[in-house]
């Protein structure tokens, strides 16, 4: 299974989710067989992750998002679930016509929430976005693992 999560650039929020819902399915046995990707539906190619996304994330939760690089969003790329953030980014993916149709990650959880952009924002931005992705993110490990225990 793959689980792909979609923001605007692939800077900030994306890759965040990717990195933070690798750390927790990492703690998950029965989910090691989940990937995870991430993309943007305006991204430019081969972008590194913005220096204070990787601040947050590195901060908080010790993950190291140097390596990342932007990909855009295609419509051939395949996953069998597609995240977006906000609904800006879910509108745009959705035009793409997947082979999967994107949902908003709030409304995959149960909370609805979009995930605002800090992309030009303060260091306090960037930190309660990561949090907020954490907290999301937790709810998709909660998601994916009850649908790996119905499906044995």
């Amino acid at each position: 299974m793959t689980v792909l999560f979609v923001c605007y650039g692939n800077i900030c929020r994306s890759p965040m989710a990717e990195a933070l819902l690798r750390r927790a399915i990492d703690e998950r046995p029965e989910l090691r067989d989940v990937e995870v990707l991430s993309a943007g539906v305006a991204a430019i190619d081969g972008n590194r992750a913005t220096p204070l996304a990787c601040a947050a994330v590195h901060d908080a939760f010790d993950l190291d998002l140097t390596a990342h690089r932007a990909r855009q969003l295609l419509p051939a790329t395949d996953a069998d679930v597609v995240l977006a953030l906000d609904d800006e980014s879910l509108q745009a993916a959705r035009r793409l016509r997947l082979k999967v149709r994107p949902e908003l990650l709030g409304d995959y959880v149960g909370t609805g929430e979009e995930v605002d952009d800090p992309y030009g924002g303060t260091r306090a931005e960037y930190d309660a976005c990561a949090r907020q992705i954490d907290r999301l993110v937790q709810g998709v490990v909660q998601r994916l693992a009850s649908r790996e225990t119905t499906s044995r």
